[in-house]
């Protein structure tokens, strides 16, 4: 398991060492662009993939961890659901040609939204932490 991870991870490596190289070689090619953006959308559905198939066989293997797993995804479903009824789509006021539709513009607010709900229960989360070890040292 291991060798094969380090071969995938080896792979993984050259084939963004080559398209980063590419890219530069040609930077204002939009055929360049486009190539960075699919290989950007190849390794997001690897990395969802590998996510969510890697530790199925463990799943499998200890059955009570299965109800902590369900919860983590409820937690995200509900975490995006509230990001989702939390955005606006209001169109923005930007010199740009095209407009993005209000879906697209929901869908940004959502993931902003969600960023500042994590970046704020990371920050609760490290100074509790650290108050919580404080106290403890104490006593």
């Amino acid at each position: 398991m291991q060798k094969g991870l380090k071969i995938f991870s080896a792979v993984v490596f050259v084939l963004i060492l080559i398209v980063a190289v590419l890219f530069y070689a040609n930077p204002e090619s939009e055929n360049m662009v486009n190539v960075v953006i699919y290989f950007g959308y190849i390794l997001l559905a690897i990395a969802i993939l590998c996510t969510i198939v890697l530790p199925l066989p463990l799943l499998f293997q200890y059955p009570k961890k299965l109800k902590k797993v369900g919860f983590s995804i409820l937690l995200v479903a509900v975490l995006f659901g509230i990001g989702y009824l939390l955005s606006s789509g209001d169109p923005i006021s930007l010199n740009i040609e095209t407009q993005p539709s209000e879906q697209v513009l929901k869908l940004t607010d959502t993931g902003l939204i969600i960023t500042y709900i994590l970046v704020a229960v990371s920050i609760i989360t490290i100074v509790g932490g650290s108050v919580k070890s404080i106290l403890d040292k104490k006593q």
